[in-house]
């Protein structure tokens, strides 16, 4: 997983300071800032600059090279719009920044493993991972919800298979090759390197 970046802000209006009495599970939202450089760094100090007087917050933002946590976890965000509902009190909230400098497939499956890591954290499962639409309508996340740039579904299978793979060992100093297979047609090794990346793995053809 990518670096988490811990930029907790200080106690104000975006930052509630209120306790949470239980968790019931993850939110997941799209940004919906389209603007270039609004990744995970600037969402974080927008909270701690400008934002900070709106009561609106999440705990992590997600872009393709990082992760940002402004709330504690142990703490209620303003995000799910359900004024004193268990999405804004008893719910984690992840935002996938949407802005075109960022990898919108990378940022997903970064966001995706964050989730596999709180559920085992939190002994949740895969049913109390919630789009911000289920809580109170909004069409969020929005990139998600249309299929961009896979569907919801795909994302719920992303976080099941990022939390079925084992911790890694401690590396040997040796590095070791996997071959996924050999194809006779060169567009179908293409298309096998495609889907691997679109996982998160990295590879070539030889």
């Amino acid at each position: 997983m990518v670096e988490i970046r811990k930029m907790i802000i200080p106690v104000s209006r975006a930052r509630s300071g209120i306790k949470r009495t239980g968790l019931v599970g993850i939110t997941i939202h799209n940004t919906g800032n389209y603007s270039k450089g609004a990744g995970a760094l600037n969402h974080a100090k927008y909270l701690a600059g400008g934002g900070k007087n709106n009561q609106v917050s999440w705990h992590f933002a997600v872009d393709d090279k990082l992760i940002t946590q402004t709330i504690p976890l142990d703490e209620v965000a303003w995000h799910a719009g359900d004024g004193g509902g268990n999405g804004n009190y008893k719910t984690i909230a992840i935002e996938i920044c949407v802005n075109p400098d960022s990898n919108l497939t990378t940022a997903c499956n970064n966001a995706a493993q964050l989730v596999a890591h709180l559920l085992k954290d939190y002994n949740l499962n895969i049913n109390q991972v919630y789009q911000h639409n289920h809580w109170s309508g909004k069409n969020c996340p929005s990139e998600l919800r249309c299929g961009k740039p896979y569907s919801w579904q795909d994302f719920l299978n992303k976080v099941k298979s990022y939390g079925s793979l084992s911790p890694s060992p401690a590396p040997s100093g040796k590095l070791y090759r996997v071959q996924v297979g050999a194809y006779s047609v060169r567009a179908n090794a293409e298309a096998m390197l495609k889907k691997l990346k679109g996982a998160g793995f990295d590879g070539y053809i030889k």
